[in-house]
């Protein structure tokens, strides 16, 4: 729980305050985060999933300004429909048959066919709607339903009772696990914290165990999703496992799931801040000022790059840091520097963040964004702009 003095990282029923100074740049830092992961030439799987929640969401902002409620779960299912017809599904003659929506129309980048592995586009094929009590693949449990739940828990002036019910049924549409489906309603928890601590200058810690706290409330029977919350919201058993060569890889087991993956980044984040330095006190000769990049790219050196569960390991750390410290790609035009976000940072009173050296493990050097080489920049440029003229439209959406 946190201390009665702290403010609350996750209200029962009073959310994100979108009138906030902070609020438009967190919503740019998580909508770049899976492409900041990779800048790849084309948007992979887990970018262009989190575009279509943004734009069934949006969809719903949209009716409720001109006074009409809207099924969001319904307006996530059209979105994702779209994704898999454009990657060439054959849906059933009873299926609906979605219209072009604005990501269709208005952004040739994000829409464009590419990667569809995973769970996400053979549920989807079969043109039902998967639900909590009635799954389409009921053993569903592979980790790209993450990235695309994260941007739920952007969504203001809700609180965790309504969050935890918008992300299940959102990911019930492909994923028939109950682990898989409480492991994506707990990201949506956790940016929702993390965007609130970016405002209090609460830590990771807090944020994870606050998840973990809420995570439990979930009625759904996940009872390996909520022994690795726990696990991470403990720093004395968590520790131990980062010191130990495979010792975390064997706490989580070798599975490709979405709570394997979930886990594993946030106890690479939490394994970053364990080797940080003390609070900020406000004065440059204490404490460095931090960005997301600095901290998702410390906790990706911690993990290995060759695996499905790395990978979308890798999605969770971007994302999170992202909602927490911000992503310097998610600067407006003018401020491409992050000089914005920086201030935003010091404003908040931030925690420094030293890249950590455990043992057995390299020791962090390269930044969660970097391009390779220089290859495909003219395409990560275009989705880059296309991801935050998005986000400058949820913002006119969403915020008063």
């Amino acid at each position: 729980m946190t201390s009665p003095d702290a403010p609350s990282l996750l209200d029962r029923d009073h959310g994100l305050d979108a009138s906030s100074e902070c609020y438009p740049d967190v919503v740019r830092s998580v909508f770049l985060a899976p492409w900041a992961a990779r800048r790849s030439e084309e948007p992979d799987q887990p970018t262009q999933l989190a575009a279509r929640t943004v734009v069934a969401l949006n969809e719903v902002a949209r009716w409720a300004n001109d006074g009409q409620s809207a099924d969001p779960t319904a307006c996530a299912w059209l979105a994702y429909l779209r994704w898999a017809l454009s990657n060439g599904a054959c849906l059933p003659a009873d299926a609906p048959v979605p219209p072009q929506d604005e990501l269709d129309l208005d952004f040739p980048v994000l829409s464009a066919p590419g990667p569809h592995d995973g769970d996400s586009f053979q549920a989807l094929a079969t043109g039902r709607l998967g639900e909590v009590a009635r799954p389409v693949l009921p053993l569903a449990e592979s980790p790209e339903v993450l990235a695309r739940t994260a941007p739920y828990g952007l969504i203001p002036n809700i609180g965790w009772k309504s969050l935890i019910i918008l992300a299940l049924d959102s990911a019930a549409i492909t994923h028939g696990s109950p682990e898989a489906q409480t492991a994506a309603a707990a990201l949506a928890l956790v940016v929702h914290a993390a965007a609130r601590a970016r405002a209090t200058g609460g830590t990771l810690h807090e944020v994870v165990r606050e998840t973990a706290r809420v995570a439990s409330e979930i009625t759904r029977p996940a009872p390996r999703t909520h022994e690795l919350l726990a696990l991470c919201a403990d720093p004395e058993a968590l520790a131990p496992l980062w010191t130990e060569p495979g010792a975390l890889a064997s706490r989580l087991g070798r599975g490709d799931t979405a709570t394997e993956a979930l886990a594993l980044g946030l106890a690479a984040l939490l394994a970053v801040e364990d080797s940080g330095a003390a609070k900020a006190t406000g004065s440059t000769n204490s404490a460095r000022n931090i960005t997301g990049d600095d901290v998702a790219g410390a906790a990706r050196a911690l993990m290995a790059e060759h695996g499905v569960r790395e990978g979308a390991a890798h999605d969770v750390a971007v994302v999170v840091a992202a909602a927490r410290w911000g992503l310097a790609a998610a600067a407006p035009a003018d401020d491409t520097d992050g000089t914005a976000a920086a201030a935003s940072n010091r404003n908040a009173g931030d925690h420094a963040v030293a890249a950590p050296s455990p043992p057995h493990t390299p020791a962090p050097g390269v930044t969660a964004t970097a391009p390779q080489d220089g290859k495909g920049e003219e395409g990560s440029a275009a989705a880059r702009a296309e991801l935050h003229a998005l986000a400058d439209r949820w913002n006119g959406l969403w915020r008063p």
